[in-house]
């Protein structure tokens, strides 16, 4: 029955139907006695919620992705798509992913009726082609001999399906085993002759000419063969192998690939890999030459190239001709009749290039350059950036042995990533592991731990990394050099194209052209284009301190210093524009005295999509620049993120960066930038994590009490509004109301004095927090005049958070109608700005909402909300959350689960140090005793919710307490 109505998932599946799935043309008399009995037994199972009775029928309620059998044909479909679109590396993992789903036949384990079993058909169907398209990519990726033998055990398994053995044929030729290949289609032919009396398909028949044209055709005598030694210890790069392998297989053109990327990432290795896997199939010769592009003084000269392919082709010396022009066309003639591999590594330019190429089909070239030849007409190109780690990992198990890499594991990971991922310098690496055996890995981590001394640990022999980066260094323009040797200076994982312009103190738009000279150099790497639209860029780390070490050089310290100043002035005028436009908790946007850079930005920009793609660059910058002593950029900056980090649910990430910029202040003395770093970590210390010491309400008013005086020393008024508006919060909670209010309304007349719009709206927000911790019903009118202000303010962030407040008022007075319509709102307002926090509190007054409502709702809320707030570490509103379950739980007679989910309330709710919420929590976990007879648990509870009403005043709660 649940097979039949999963099949039609969300759908009413009537009676007659599931009837005759279940017994076919002999159903019992009692068949729908038996339907409403097995539905019951799935609502026990599933959920009250997810079988139900309707229109005649059964109808089962299924969430996006709990199905194996959707989830199974959404990664199939990407998987052909991608497939058919190329991406092989896609294709396969999609694949691989849709098949790991399968634990056998479909229904292997059920009697099915006609409708199963045709569905069965149909998944086993979809199976099989994803297991096809899955070999398919794999082959692509160059895996063929890895493949032999799964292939051989599915053809036999399947005989007619002719991709399964077309598949097979290809890994076999792929590996030289020709004659297998051939005998396979042999067999093939005669299965499908004797079965079903048809010939192979075309597909495969071409396949089957392809592999005899390949095998008979003839090897020319005297055929150059100057690929350079294969290295043994190549790793990882299958994608580009497999893109390569693939694209050198054109045979409708002369297919030009060339390989690009900086120094030491790989290039020569990749081709010279590939070309050995090749070689075969270009049975005229492999010609391969070094153009020396990197050294501009000893650049390889096209002609004298040419003259030494045509000696190699057979061409006597004395008969070479004296121009290039004409050496080229003889060229182009004497491999036009014989099939020939070129490979041109470390080409300069397009120039050089081009008169190399052969110039009919048959023939492949193979192009190596740190240039990006964006000039070269219908080449193929592939862009090398770093190893992934395994990659790095597998290089370096390869050069010193698999089991000193195992032993040593968290080491050798380590060393990778010192070493950036680049394979020269984890070959140099590997290189000074090997030739010292008795050296643990974590010697030369330790050596490479420091950032000064890095590239000159990376040397062995005649290699390093330093003198691969300086040959790229010495052919840029003097501009240019500049640009790159004050990029080392900054801190960050990427950057937008402004930032040269600023390091140079250049206008901004000529910043572009310096990073198209870095990039086509190798030097800066195009990562695309970041959230907000910008093109971004970034220096590989190992790059970076190249470039550091030329401007410690090449510099002088205040020009430095300066660079870096103009540099940071330039993300804090970007981040001042950004964070006016994030609503956020209406505190005064306050900023130090750094100067400020000029730049513009695109039109359009939406400032969370600023921030979202800065975000990264700017924590690292509060960091570098609090250690350089700009502690006033430092603090700036990390006051403009904490509205977006607030918005974004990034507490713990806040919390760094403020903590970071305060120790700067801190250490500069710097009491204005630490008062308003001390603000923004209340504010997210409050409301993030389990525990605080004396309770996070204690704590609030403790420190906020502090930042009152620190800003008042400061003379800044609306400062110190803000922190009233803390204390009367931290008070509130504790139950000191008189002083609560008195808070609360010397918070509100700082704000009125100083026209603080949004401290005028906190501080009303907070007089009605203080009045509902007696009697809700006078809160209301104070909540209603924040809503308004913060309508005047254009804040939807605040509005939402005043709305939550307003329709829990709504709530409590039994107003459940305008409750309602206020959290409602306030929800799709904390959705649309993607506010976990903002979410979290407004689904958990839903839940109270539906709980008084008695609507089944409330307990798929309440447990969302616990949900939410356990991923983005809420303890206030997983306190709220699991007091409206257990209530909930006990009301549904299941006094186990309510005092679970209670005592957990209660103790966070301890740890909050919200006095009235704590009381009422107790209160609830003492009744939750007493219904599973725990009488002495119920009684101390029921005591201690008692003195907690009676010293806040709330004599009505107090009575209820001392009743349990």
């Amino acid at each position: 029955m649940l097979a039949t109505l999963l099949l039609h998932a969300n759908r009413v599946v009537a009676d007659a139907l599931l009837t005759d799935a279940l017994w076919c043309d002999d159903p019992p008399k009692s068949s729908g006695d038996n339907l409403r009995l097995y539905a019951s037994r799935l609502r026990r199972l599933l959920g009250p919620d997810r079988v139900i009775r309707r229109y005649g029928g059964y109808q089962v309620f299924v969430h996006h992705g709990e199905l194996d059998a959707a989830r199974f044909e959404e990664h199939a479909d990407r998987g052909r798509l991608a497939l058919r679109l190329g991406d092989h590396e896609k294709a396969a993992r999609e694949l691989h992913e849709a098949l790991q789903l399968w634990r056998g036949p479909a229904y292997a384990d059920l009697r099915v009726a006609e409708e199963l079993s045709g569905e069965a058909a149909r998944l086993d169907e979809l199976r099989l082609q994803a297991l096809e398209g899955r070999i398919e990519a794999d082959l692509k990726h160059g895996m063929g001999g890895e493949l032999i033998a799964e292939l051989t055990g599915h053809a036999r398994e399947h005989p007619l399906r002719e991709r399964f053995r077309e598949h097979l044929m290809t890994a076999l030729a792929g590996e030289g085993r020709t004659a297998e290949a051939l005998t396979v289609y042999a067999e093939t032919s005669r299965i499908l002759a004797d079965e079903l009396g048809v010939d192979p398909s075309p597909d495969l028949r071409r396949l089957h000419q392809e592999i005899l044209t390949a095998d008979a055709q003839p090897t020319l005598g005297d055929a150059p063969a100057e690929l350079p030694m294969n290295v043994i210890d190549f790793a990882g790069r299958a994608d580009h192998v497999a893109e390569l392998l693939d694209r050198l297989g054109d045979r409708s053109a002369v297919p030009v690939s060339v390989i690009t990327g900086m120094g030491g990432i790989g290039k020569t290795a990749l081709a010279v890999q590939v070309a050995h896997r090749v070689a075969r199939r270009f049975p005229g010769g492999q010609l391969y030459v070094d153009l020396r592009g990197v050294h501009e003084e000893a650049q390889a000269d096209p002609g004298q190239v040419l003259g030494r392919f045509l000696v190699a082709l057979g061409v006597p010396g004395s008969s070479l001709p004296e121009t290039t022009e004409e050496r080229a066309a003889l060229y182009r003639s004497r491999v036009a009749h014989r099939d020939v591999l070129v490979v041109l590594d470390n080409a300069a330019s397009e120039r050089q290039i081009r008169p190399l190429l052969p110039g009919v089909p048959g023939c492949a070239v193979l192009v190596t350059s740190r240039a990006r030849l964006s000039g070269l007409e219908g080449a193929w190109r592939v862009d090398l950036g770093v190893l992934r780690e395994h990659e790095a990992v597998s290089l370096l198990t390869r050069m010193i042995g698999q089991d000193r890499v195992a032993a040593q594991s968290a080491d050798a990971i380590e060393l990778v990533r010192l070493c950036d991922q680049m394979p020269l310098a984890v070959r140099i690496a590997g290189a000074r592991l090997a030739a010292r055996p008795e050296w643990p890995i974590a010697w030369l981590v330790g050596r490479l731990r420091d950032e000064r001394g890095r590239l000159d640990q990376l040397v062995v022999g005649d290699r390093a990394v330093r003198a691969s980066l300086a040959l790229s260094y010495v052919g840029l323009s003097p501009l240019a050099q500049r640009a790159f040797r004050l990029l080392g200076l900054l801190n960050v994982p990427d950057f937008a194209d402004w930032v040269p312009a600023a390091l140079l103190d250049h206008p901004q738009d000529g910043g572009e052209a310096l990073l198209g000279e870095l990039v086509d150099a190798q030097l800066v790497t195009l990562s695309g284009l970041d959230t907000a639209g910008q093109a971004r860029y970034r220096c590989h780390d190992l790059v970076r301190l190249y470039a550091r070490e030329r401007a410690e050089t090449e510099e002088d310290p205040p020009a430095l210093r300066l660079a870096i100043a103009r540099a940071l002035g330039g993300w804090l005028g970007l981040a001042r524009r950004a964070a006016a436009q994030v609503p956020g908790a209406c505190y005064a946007l306050l900023h130090s005295s750094a100067p400020q850079w000029p730049v513009e930005l695109e039109a359009g920009v939406e400032p969370l999509a600023w921030f979202d793609a800065e975000r990264a660059a700017l924590a690292s910058l509060v960091e570098q620049a609090g250690a350089l002593g700009f502690e006033e950029h430092a603090w700036d900056l990390a006051g403009c993120m904490e509205r977006y980090f607030d918005v974004r649910g990034l507490f713990a990430e806040c919390r760094r960066v403020n903590e970071l910029a305060m120790l700067a202040c801190r250490a500069a003395g710097n009491p204005f930038g630490e008062a308003v770093m001390l603000r923004g970590l209340l504010d997210v210390t409050t409301w993030m994590g389990i525990g605080h010491e004396g309770g996070a309400m204690v704590a609030l008013h403790t420190n906020a009490a502090r930042l009152v005086t620190m800003f008042e020393q400061v003379g800044e008024r609306r400062g110190m509004s803000d922190a009233y508006v803390m204390c009367a919060w931290g008070l509130a909670a504790q139950g000191f109301v008189e002083l609560a209010l008195e808070a609360a309304q010397a918070a509100l007349r700082l704000a009125e004095e100083t026209g603080h719009l949004g401290g005028q709206a906190r501080a009303y927000l907070a007089i009605g927090l203080a009045h509902g911790q007696r009697r809700v019903a006078d809160a209301i009118p104070f909540f209603t005049s924040a809503r308004g202000l913060a309508e005047r303010l254009g804040n939807p962030r605040f509005e939402a958070t005043v709305l939550q407040f307003l329709g829990l008022a709504y709530v409590e007075t039994e107003q459940l109608r305008p409750a309602e319509q206020c959290l409602s709102r306030s929800l799709v307002m904390a959705r649309a700005a993607s506010d976990p926090s903002s979410e979290a509190m407004t689904l958990v007054s839903l839940a109270k909402l539906y709980a008084r409502d008695e609507d089944p709702r409330a307990v798929s809320t309440a447990d969302l909300v616990a949900g939410l707030s356990r991923r983005y570490n809420l303890a206030h509103h997983l306190a709220d959350a699991l007091w409206v379950r257990g209530d909930l739980a006990l009301a549904a007679g299941d006094g186990a689960l309510a005092v679970a989910q209670l005592t957990e309330s209660v103790a966070l709710w301890r740890a909050r140090g919200w006095s009235v919420f704590l009381a009422g929590a107790l209160a609830s976990l003492a009744r939750a005793h007493r219904a599973v007879g725990a009488d002495e648990a119920a009684s101390a509870a029921g005591r201690e919710a008692h003195d907690l009403f009676t010293a806040v005043g709330d004599t009505a709660g107090a009575a209820r307490a001392l009743a349990i």
